[in-house]
């Protein structure tokens, strides 16, 4: 229940702000179209060329997600009522890491067409496996992310913090989606690259792991 009122209410935060959004899939649209001029305009391997190019883009507007999202609450005051009501810490990393995922997902479905027809690859038949290797990509990055959010919180340079922890440890997650989307894009299967989904889950369960581990103390460090 708690982690759907904080889902929820990171949702109408979000929703309140319409300059932010419009700015973060500009930001992403950008990257996309950039990247697709640098590599054009003869690519010589167009399924991989656009999935780096599409898994490039989403992980770097991430970082405007977060932190913009831990600007919405200290200028609520979000995180010190949360704790005041003595919610379980755990329960308000679920809601913010649902809402950070949604928003991720919400920007993946604007990127993928736009990736797709400057590269001219994909088709409507591998739809749902690319879902799937996003599902995959983005919790990992909303665990992570939330998490790591959380730890540059009240820093003076936590954009760049947020940064410098979280893009190493993204890095199986970032190379496990742009071989799994390219051969889904090249080839129409997953099976030559297949042992990247299992490594995609481990770091995503370690993210949820080490997040029920330390986020309360995380928390009773803020306070």
């Amino acid at each position: 229940m708690i982690a759907l009122e904080v889902f929820a209410k990171d949702l109408r935060l979000h929703a309140r702000d319409a300059r932010f959004l419009a700015t973060l899939a500009l930001f992403g649209l950008s990257l996309v179209l950039i990247l697709s001029v640098a590599f054009g305009p003869l690519f010589r391997d167009p399924a991989r060329e656009a999935s780096a190019t599409l898994w490039a883009a989403l992980f770097f507007a991430g970082v405007l997600g977060l932190t913009r999202a831990l600007d919405f609450e200290s200028e609520a005051g979000g995180g010190e009522a949360l704790r005041l009501t003595g919610a379980d810490p755990f329960s308000v990393y679920v809601g913010k890491a649902a809402a950070g995922f949604l928003l991720m997902a919400a920007l993946y479905a604007l990127l993928l067409p736009c990736a797709a027809v400057f590269y001219d690859v994909g088709s409507l038949a591998v739809l749902p496996q690319a879902a799937g290797v996003a599902a995959l990509a983005l919790i990992g990055y909303a665990a992570w992310g939330t998490l790591f959010a959380s730890l540059a919180r009240g820093a003076k340079a936590r954009e760049l913090l947020l940064s410098i922890l979280l893009f190493p440890t993204l890095i199986p997650l970032w190379i496990g989606a742009v071989k799994l989307t390219r051969a889904l894009w090249a080839d129409g299967s997953i099976d030559t690259v297949r042992d990247w989904v299992k490594i995609m889950v481990v770091v995503d369960l370690l993210g949820l792991t080490l997040a029920a581990w330390l986020y309360e103390t995380i928390q009773e460090s803020e306070a």
